[in-house]
């Protein structure tokens, strides 16, 4: 009798448990979501279990708010899953929880280059716009490492432009994230064409620690009224060396 009662109130418990998770205010997630992290809830509304949020992304100092909110649906089917959607996306973003780790889902998410300036007050300086696309595999954060070499994340910025500068565009430029040793990616800058050459390398490791180092020049083949329309733009990127502009990032 005692084990059937314990039984009836774990039952209970747990449906109680439900019942306030299918309720909680989405608002909660506000004050979930760390400080330091590279984003942040500024609105939300609905519930846990299903709900939409204004989505602020950048470092505190220059958060930048998304135009359209982002909406989720929390499913149990198969395993809890989480839907995520917003029309940045090229398609719903799932995360599926599992005993052994996170699985996300494979995407694209295309968005203003303006977005760019959230990362450094230098980029930001320089008033970046064309059209940014991010897209990263299907990947399962977990206890399994991941082979050396395996591509995490593809950036490419199109048809860049500046607010420092007439030229238009800059140039294409690519951005590749991958797996190198464990608790290392590697952070690789390239430029596919323009006037304008970036390149770069660079690594994050532990999860935390990011540093990169690159450098920023005219076109040696251009003409010398390309140069001269590069110089502010070059010059507030950073100092200048035997004709290059290096990029340093901490």
């Amino acid at each position: 009798m005692k084990k059937h009662r314990l039984s009836l109130i774990v039952l209970l418990a747990l449906i109680a448990c439900g019942a306030a998770l299918a309720v909680l205010p989405a608002r909660w997630i506000m004050a979930a979501v760390p400080a330091s992290w590279p984003l942040a809830v500024v609105d939300a509304n609905g519930t846990i279990w299903s709900g939409s949020a204004t989505i602020a992304i950048g470092p505190p100092s220059r958060r930048r708010s998304l135009p359209d909110p982002l909406d989720w649906r929390l499913s149990l089917v198969g395993g809890p899953k989480l839907h995520l959607a917003h029309p940045w996306l090229g398609g719903p973003l799932i995360v599926s929880a599992g005993w052994r780790g996170v699985g996300i889902s494979a995407q694209t998410l295309r968005l203003p280059a303006s977005a760019l300036g959230t990362l450094d007050a230098r980029v930001a300086a320089v008033d970046p716009g064309g059209d940014l696309s991010i897209k990263w595999p299907a990947t399962f954060i977990g206890a399994a490492k991941r082979p050396s070499g395996t591509v995490l994340l593809d950036a490419q910025w199109r048809n860049a432009v500046s607010a420092l500068t007439p030229i238009r565009p800059l140039g294409d430029y690519d951005l590749a994230l991958k797996q190198a040793a464990e608790n290392r990616i590697d952070v690789v800058l390239s430029t596919r064409n323009g006037p304008l050459m970036l390149t770069g390398a660079g690594a994050l490791e532990g999860g935390n620690r990011f540093s990169f180092e690159g450098t920023a020049q005219a076109d040696p083949a251009a003409g010398s009224e390309i140069h001269a329309a590069l110089r502010d733009l070059l010059a507030a990127l950073g100092p200048r060396r035997n004709n290059q502009t290096l990029l340093r990032f901490r």
